[in-house]
């Protein structure tokens, strides 16, 4: 989503994993939590197609708290992540160059 064209994904099927992100990621596991929320992040900034849908999912999710053994625990708020990208304006942001 971050390097490739918008029009290479299929839209349907990123719009149903938004609906899944919405449903279980505060009953998922810590580390997917966090997957999660990076990807809400990536679709908001990344794929425009499904700008709107991602904010509105995002506001829905609201803070995820990811708990690690051993440290703190983190507070993810995709709201918040996605307004300052807006804010520098971002919207459509895609690397040039991604590290696999």
């Amino acid at each position: 989503l971050g390097n490739r064209k918008d029009n290479e994904f299929s839209e349907s099927k990123i719009s149903d994993m938004l609906e899944m992100v919405k449903d279980t990621i505060h009953h998922s596991p810590e580390r997917t939590k966090s997957a999660m929320n990076n990807f809400l992040n990536t679709v908001a900034i990344s794929y425009v197609p499904l700008h709107e849908k991602a904010v509105e999912i995002a506001k829905e999710v609201g803070v995820v708290e990811v708990k690690r053994d051993n440290k703190k625990s983190s507070v993810l708020n995709a709201t918040k992540s996605i307004q300052k990208e807006l804010d520098r304006g971002r919207l459509g942001f895609k690397r040039k160059y991604v590290r696999c």
